[in-house]
């Protein structure tokens, strides 16, 4: 097989002898680590820090110091809302590769993987690769995604194209991950209309041990799922003032495996798609540090590249009826995305008046590249010419950042004051271009114009601790302002961008109750908001031969939330228990509709996106830990949500995006000195209730059965520098599909009786890896 990028073609093959080649790097680097592990020397050199850092290990229901939830450093069991923290050494345990592994046991936190099968003009199944984060239910950019506080890049997705966030991280280079359940707004603006998912990169001190110059390490690790191989290698350096880190993460990977067994071309084949894909992620750190002062120049790149077959797409097209309208000889794609970010910032941290300052400012590149090649037969006398399409969405942000912190105390009442803002701009691109344009159309184009986008706002959020803190009280409060400024674009001539700017208030109240030293009950109201985008603003595609056009909408407001949550938790030394109940509202979704027009080239459709429709989310979540002093350790969460769409004048809908119910249970044990241990995982998911999927899908939803996925990790300190582990994923096998990955597929017409609906023939497709294994090799020095 090969595929044609720019129009020269490289082979299937010429990709796997490079993932050969990455094997063969992975494996001089594990013979290089276990060389320096066996220098007695410098295993006692390191085995201080290493036994430090095995014996600190934290285990799953830890305490641990968040700030996304109220802006103050508080700890994770008083904070007012639900908050997750996965930290290096759990990426580093579970042997994570991205965020789709990052959320596996998080339940009601999700990221959607669908197989590639998409096409060169039509449908765009998959090639967002892992798209978005999730949460309860709500996710693509109405979730804040951030690295070291400033916010990733927004998806976009029109026609075939389908660019999401979640290439825009990678795990290996983070410190720390904190996720924020519900709307994060009031502190952190626009996008945080469900939560917020919060990455920290490790800076020069983590990886150099108290008293030392130097630190850093080497691994390797490998995962059978996709054939990954990645490499990282991290070094600091300290010498008086001046602390430095570079870091560096090489994977090379193919298809994601499943449980289909129908290969060839077409709709029916079921195996995946072949897919050769490589990444290089870069972090570099300079740090100055006197006193009360830090001031840190940060360089972060970050780029992907992967190369499909989409032998799925091959065959005959029927597009107009029972006869093919042409053949598909060969459909392949090359997709590239690349993340630039360099930032500097200054922070002071000290006692008195002021105990906290923090100045950022920061440069962010983000583009997504997606192009398909489709080489094509006719089926008749209708010429059906080869075509290329070649689609990018980029944003480019200038942005800064300033807050601080002040405790005090008032009388009886002790506070702790957090305020500050930040503003952004964005320059948001996107580009359609190709060989074969539809009818009508002419590229180069664009579906919106290039727009400037301005983001800002300023906080409040004050702690405010009674009755020596068995009371505390956390009100916040925001304003956020935001302007959309289209350009005069040279490729849409004929069509001028709508500017359109707004305001928002957002408030939130979070109250925690110490009832005893064990026991803590918490409740908190949030809202939330999400600015319109460009493409959604001005929106503008015509084609009156097919009787449609999409149109700008400069009255489109931005999207709105309200929620409420409370629940209880009980912490002592060896146990703890959480439970959350919450309730959401959604207000003034944004969606594209059709507003006017009969679809003929006289009055032709006019798709506009509006604000449509809202929507409610229930639910309840529970979690609970155990530990012993001889090292067995256990933990368990549930999360069940459930959601409907309230439409204009109809019946509620469900809301298709929640997942059911799903439960984790796990079982370890650590060796006190950290020297080794070893964890068993169940993951359950329930299947979705026909109920919740009434009127979603044509013919009725498919809905893939319950599940249950055992696993099972292990680690074994081989000298105190040297760290062995590994894992089973889907120890019994089990053929098993995400409602997440299906939703919206909809049953088919059986051939036998025409009245039943069944599933669709590929629906093997869908299926997630069987019994797979990773493991990973690391010397920390």
């Amino acid at each position: 097989m090969t595929y044609r990028v720019g129009g020269a073609r490289r082979s299937i093959g010429e990709r796997r002898g490079a993932a050969r080649r990455a094997l063969r790097t992975s494996a001089g680097l594990a013979a290089m680590v276990l060389a320096a592990g066996s220098v007695p020397a410098l295993a006692e050199d390191a085995a201080s820090s290493a036994a430090a850092n095995d014996a600190a290990a934290e285990l799953p229901g830890d305490r641990h110091i968040v700030v996304s939830a109220t802006r103050t450093p508080v700890a994770i069991d008083e904070a007012p809302a639900t908050v997750t923290v996965i930290t290096a050494e759990d990426i580093a345990d579970t042997i994570t590769t991205d965020i789709r592994d990052l959320v596996r046991y998080e339940p009601g936190v999700t990221v959607r993987r669908a197989p590639a099968r998409f096409g060169a003009a039509l449908g765009a199944t998959g090639r967002a690769r892992n798209e978005d984060f999730a949460i309860r239910g709500i996710g693509g950019n109405r979730v804040l995604i951030q690295v070291d506080g400033i916010r990733t890049p927004q998806g976009f997705a029109f026609g075939a194209q389908d660019s999401g966030r979640g290439g825009y991280t990678d795990v290996s280079l983070v410190k720390s991950v904190e996720i924020l359940r519900g709307p994060a707004s009031a502190l952190y603006g626009s996008d945080g209309l469900a939560g917020a998912v919060s990455f920290t990169t490790s800076d020069p001190v983590d990886l150099i041990e108290t008293g030392k110059s130097f630190g850093g390490f080497v691994r390797a690790s490998y995962s059978s799922e996709d054939e990954e191989f990645a490499e990282t290698a991290a070094i600091a350096g300290r010498t008086g003032d001046v602390s430095a880190l570079l870091a560096y993460t090489r994977r090379d990977f193919s298809e994601l495996d499943n449980a289909g067994v129908i290969g060839g071309i077409g709709e029916a084949r079921t195996r995946p798609n072949p897919q050769d894909g490589e990444s290089n992620a870069l972090l570099g750190k300079l740090v100055w540090e006197r006193g009360a002062h830090r001031l840190r120049l940060t360089g972060e790149y970050l780029e992907t590249e992967v190369f499909s077959d989409i032998l799925s797409g091959q065959g005959p097209a029927f597009l107009f009826g029972p006869a093919p309208s042409w053949i598909v000889d060969d459909l392949t794609a090359r997709d590239e995305s690349e993340r630039t970010r360099i930032s500097i910032d200054w922070t002071y941290a000290a006692d008195g008046t002021i105990d906290y300052a923090h100045v950022a400012a920061y440069f962010q590149d983000g583009k997504d590249v997606q192009f398909t090649d489709e080489d094509r037969s006719p089926t008749g006398a209708t010429p059906r010419p080869d075509r290329e399409r070649l689609n990018t969405f980029e944003n480019r942000v200038y942005g800064a950042a300033a807050e601080a912190r002040s405790t005090f105390g008032t009388g009886p009442l002790s506070h702790t004051l957090a305020f500050g803002g930040d503003i952004s701009v964005t320059r948001q691109e996107g580009l359609r271009d190709g060989t074969e344009p539809p009818a009508g159309e002419v590229f180069p184009t664009r579906a919106f114009p290039v727009t400037d986008f301005l983001l800002g706002g300023v906080f409040l959020a004050d702690e405010i601790a009674l009755f020596d803190g068995a009371l505390t009280v956390f009100p916040a409060l925001r304003f956020d302002f935001y302007d959309l400024d289209p350009t005069d674009d040279p490729l849409l001539p004929d069509f001028a961008g709508a500017a359109q700017s707004d305001s928002r208030l957002s408030p939130k109240l979070g109250v925690t109750a110490r009832l005893a030293d064990d026991v803590l009950l918490f409740a908190n109201y949030a809202q939330g908001f999400r600015a319109p985008t460009p493409s959604q603003v001005n929106n503008y595609f015509g084609n009156l031969a097919y009787g449609y056009i999409s149109a700008p909408n400069p009255e489109l407001g931005p999207e709105r939330s309200e929620s409420w949550e409370g629940g209880i938790r009980l912490t002592g030394d060896h146990a703890s228990l959480s439970v959350t109940a919450f309730h959401a509202d959604y207000d003034d979704f944004i969606s594209q509709q059709v507003v006017s027009g009969s679809f003929t080239p006289a009055d032709p459709a006019i798709y506009q996106f509006v604000n449509y429709h809202r929507v409610e989310i229930e639910g309840i979540e529970a979690r609970a830990s155990y530990r012993a002093d001889n090292g067995l350790y256990g933990r368990f969460a549930i999360a069940y949500a459930d959601g409907d769409i309230l439409l204009p004048d109809e019946e509620p809908r469900p809301l298709d995006t929640i997942d059911p119910l799903n439960l984790v249970i796990g079982l370890g044990y650590r060796e006190p000195a950290g020297r080794f241990g070893a964890e068993l995982i169940a993951s359950h998911h329930a299947r979705k209730e026909r109920s919740e999927t009434d009127g979603v899908c044509t013919n009725g939803c498919y809905r893939p059965g319950a599940f249950t996925v055992l696993d099972a990790t292990a680690f074994v300190a081989l000298t105190n520098a040297l760290k062995l582990r590994a894992g089973v994923f889907n120890l019994l096998d089990e053929k098993h599909t995400y409602w997440s990955d299906v939703r919206g597929l909809s049953l088919v017409q059986s051939d036998n009786d025409p009245s039943t609906f069944v599933p669709p023939a590929n629906v093997d497709a869908y299926t997630r890896p069987g019994r797979n294994a990773s493991v990973s090799l690391s010397y920390r020095f």
